[in-house]
This record gives structure tokens, C-alpha cells and sequence, in this order.
């Protein structure tokens, strides 16, 4: 009875991995493809292969300006999480005062609160932050604070108490003791949230589009310059596409393992 049931499993495991696996290779195989050939989208092998498209990509979007300002934007905005994320989780995980849920709630409220583009514009512009690295990474920032506190405050009510009381009687200061002993201990919490963070700033195009100009922008933004109104280059733009994947991909294969345990680990009822 064991053995059919597995089987089912497997097979629907297999099918359910089918559809994210075609449309992956639907956008690498048509990358290679001439630009009328890719405009059927079909899944079919190109009749002649075209790595130039990849040449025309880079020479055209300006590719390696785009990687860097998505880089920029994506490590700054993930410093700045993990910190205050962090030192938030650490205050209100241990906090037994009555207005700690209040706060805590408070930041949660972030992950279902609409995203306010037109006082956001205005505060920046009011700043002088519009069109800048800063006004883009703060901006970016607090958009991964919510889920980043609410995993980090969970994890922090998982480690026993006794660790702060030892400390205290060991006399060493709260922010040491965060440093050396708390934090190192948040690992599998902070490589998650890494990846999630860096991921969703990296294929963000609402931040730039809207905050900053085309020199400002990171590679989603990249495939406007294939696509128009009147014509589009589909062989180009999937070949900007898998570009603009290729560095999240090597993210997750280094950082997989961590995945699974962070989000189990922080996933738990404040």
C-alpha cells in the first residue's frame, strides 16, 4: 500500500516541479532564438542558436550599470534590515512591558497597510532623497522591516531566558551580549531573511521606477529598452531575463540549506 501511494507522490511532485520548470525553459530556450522565431513562444529548440543575443543585450541595456545599482541597492537595504530588524526582535522578544505587543503589532501591520507611493514621493522629495542610492535603499528597507521583525521575534522567544540571566550575573552589558552570544545564535533566521530580502529588492521595479531615474535603475528595469509599443525584441528581453536571474539562482543554491530552518525556526506564535 506504501509503495502506490509513494509512487502518487513522486508523480505529483513531478508535475506540480513541471509547471515552474517550463516556463524557466520556455524563457532560456527562446533566448537563443531570432526575433521572429521568439515571438511564437514556443518551446521548441531554435533552428539556428543566437548567443549574440546576449552580446546585444549587454552592449544595448547597459548591463553592468544595472547590476551595480541593483547590488547597491539590494546589500544596502539588507544591512539596515538585519540591524534593525534585529536589535527590534531583541527588545521586543524579551520586553515585559504591556506596550511591546502594541509596538510589535504595530510593525506587523506593515506586511498588510497598502504602500503609500504619493506621500512616500513627497516625504523623499521633501528630503532631497529622490533620485539617489539612500532615498532607494531606506525606501527598500522598510518595505523588508515587517516579515524581518516578525521572524526575528519569534526566534528571539524560542532561546531560554536563563541565557539574559547568566549574562546579567556575568556582568555583561546588553548590547555585548547581543553581539556575541544572541545574534550568532540568529543564523539560521538571518541567512533566510538574506536571501528573501536580497531577492525582493533585487526584482523590485516599483522602487525605481517611480523614485528615480533610468540611470538609478536595477535589472528588471532592464527589458524597457526591448520592449515598446510599436515593436519587441522577445529574443532580447528573455535574454535580459535570464541575466536577471542568474545571480538570485546562484543565491538560492548557496543559501537553500538555510532556508528550511529559518523560517521554521522563526515561524512561531507571538
Amino acid at each position: 500500500m506504501r509503495k502506490p501511494l509513494r509512487l502518487a507522490s513522486y508523480t505529483m511532485t513531478l508535475l506540480a516541479s513541471l509547471v515552474f520548470f517550463i516556463p524557466l525553459y520556455m524563457v532560456v530556450i527562446n533566448s537563443f532564438k531570432t526575433r521572429r522565431e521568439a515571438g511564437f513562444f514556443s518551446i521548441s529548440l531554435p533552428s539556428d542558436w543566437q548567443f549574440e543575443n546576449y552580446l546585444e543585450v549587454f552592449k544595448s541595456a547597459n548591463i553592468l550599470r544595472a547590476f551595480n545599482n541593483g547590488l547597491i541597492i539590494s546589500v544596502g537595504s539588507g544591512i539596515i534590515i538585519i540591524l534593525l530588524a534585529s536589535l527590534a526582535a531583541y527588545v521586543l522578544g524579551r520586553s515585559r512591558k504591556q506596550w511591546a505587543p502594541v509596538l510589535y503589532y504595530l510593525f506587523l501591520s506593515g506586511l498588510v497597510i497598502p504602500v503609500a507611493f504619493i506621500p512616500t514621493y513627497l516625504v523623499l522629495e521633501y528630503m532631497s532623497l529622490l533620485n539617489s542610492y539612500a532615498g532607494l535603499i531606506l525606501v527598500a528597507a522598510t518595505y523588508g522591516l515587517p516579515m524581518s521583525i516578525f521572524l526575528y521575534t519569534g526566534f528571539v522567544k524560542t532561546i531560554p531566558r536563563e541565557l539574559d540571566e547568566a549574562a546579567v550575573l556575568e556582568g555583561c552589558p546588553p548590547l555585548t551580549f547581543f553581539l556575541q552570544i544572541l545574534f550568532p545564535l540568529m543564523k539560521p533566521v538571518t541567512m533566510t531573511l538574506v536571501v528573501f530580502n536580497f531577492v525582493g529588492s533585487w526584482n523590485d521595479i516599483q522602487i525605481p521606477l517611480y523614485f528615480s531615474s533610468s540611470d538609478k535603475w536595477a535589472l528588471p528595469l532592464t527589458v524597457y529598452n526591448f520592449y515598446g509599443a510599436h515593436a519587441s525584441s522577445w529574443n532580447l528581453i528573455f535574454a535580459d531575463i535570464v541575466i536577471t536571474i542568474l545571480p538570485l539562482l546562484l543565491l538560492y543554491l548557496f543559501a537553500q540549506k538555510y532556508i528550511t530552518a529559518g523560517m521554521t525556526a522563526g515561524a512561531v506564535k507571538s
